[in-house]
């Protein structure tokens, strides 16, 4: 009787080893290649986003700058030599005389205009703080904020917000002249606008309220509350827009150059043209970075967006080389 041997090979103890590290080699490249896709999704996401956000704030930027208007002081000429005159015509049979002594001694004034206000620096402006009033409805701001009269009839939810009582914002009335202010609040700053949405968390700290800021109040209460010294009570008046947006720049066009101030009381009219810039977190670095890093890189980790808008209530500036090439025919 014989009996046959059965030989089972296995593997060896260096086969499971080198087995075990290509498997976790393995899985690590499969691992990294889900780390890389899942990062490069989320960045082409805040990208979109961002690009997004920009458009819509680029566009409402862009409305209030064309609703901007600047009043300009009525001609009375035509007017006072109406009534010089009417005035001669009745003492000397249509013969007319001095229109000034004239209508002085008709007890008719033509003087309408108010004793005008102090200038206001641009340089100094500081609408995080108070806010600019101006002689007449117009435009001013500087590299970094900027403040307009625009003229739009009111909306249905402004009826909607006056009559409600629990806001603590300055009591606001429908109008159709609007005093609208952009400008970027710091995230450390204390007594400002806070987001509204930030409500809804508790663990939300009301120091975290950085970003884009939007006050559009009436005009009228606007300057009252200037005058009055409502200052604290107008720096928390506002919307914020977008906590996204870490810093905004303005130029104003004049025609030749692109200035960095403007004020439509000084320089009698409004800017042709306003270029808007906004600064965003580069999409690429907040996924990598943590806050502290991208706050200490400064605007080179920032990513930015740039519009031109045409004010279609501005004219051209005389100047006096202008007026000389007007008087003599050119």
């Amino acid at each position: 009787m014989s009996f046959k041997r059965k030989v089972i090979r296995a593997f060896t103890l260096l086969e499971v080893l080198l087995t075990l590290a290509m498997s976790v080699v393995l899985m690590g490249l499969i691992g990294t290649a889900f780390q890389f896709y899942a990062v490069d999704m989320n960045v082409r996401n805040m990208d979109i986003q961002q690009t997004q956000l920009a458009a819509s704030v680029m566009q409402m930027i862009e409305d209030d700058l064309r609703a901007t208007l600047h009043s300009e002081p009525a001609d009375m000429s035509g007017l006072e030599q109406l009534l010089s005159a009417s005035l001669g015509g009745e003492e000397g049979g249509g013969q007319g005389g001095e229109s000034e002594e004239d209508l002085s001694a008709a007890g008719i004034s033509m003087e309408m205009a108010e004793e005008p206000l102090e200038a206001i620096e641009t340089t100094s402006l500081d609408l995080t703080s108070g806010v600019a009033v101006l002689q007449t409805p117009g435009l001013v701001g500087n590299q970094y904020q900027i403040q307009l009269d625009l003229s739009r009839l009111p909306r249905l939810e402004e009826y909607v917000q006056m009559m409600d009582e629990t806001t603590t914002d300055l009591q606001d009335v429908p109008s159709d002249l609007k005093t609208v202010a952009y400008y970027v609040q710091s995230a450390e700053a204390t007594g400002g606008v806070l987001d509204s949405l930030a409500e809804l968390d508790p663990d939300a700290s009301e120091l975290m309220s950085g970003g884009l800021v939007r006050r559009s109040l009436d005009r009228a209460a606007t300057v009252e509350a200037a005058t009055m010294g409502n200052v604290s009570t107008l720096n928390q008046t506002g919307d914020l827009l977008a906590p996204e947006i870490k810093s905004i720049e303005f130029s104003y066009w004049d025609g030749l150059t692109w200035q960095l101030e403007w004020s439509s009381d000084e320089f009698g009219e409004l800017p042709l043209a306003v270029q808007v810039r906004v600064y965003m977190v580069d999409p690429a670095l907040a996924a990598t970075e943590d806050a502290d890093t991208i706050s200490a890189l400064g605007p080179d980790s920032m990513r930015a967006f740039s519009h031109i808008v045409r004010l279609p209530m501005a004219v051209p500036i005389e100047t006096e080389e202008d007026e000389d090439l007007s008087e003599a025919g050119l």
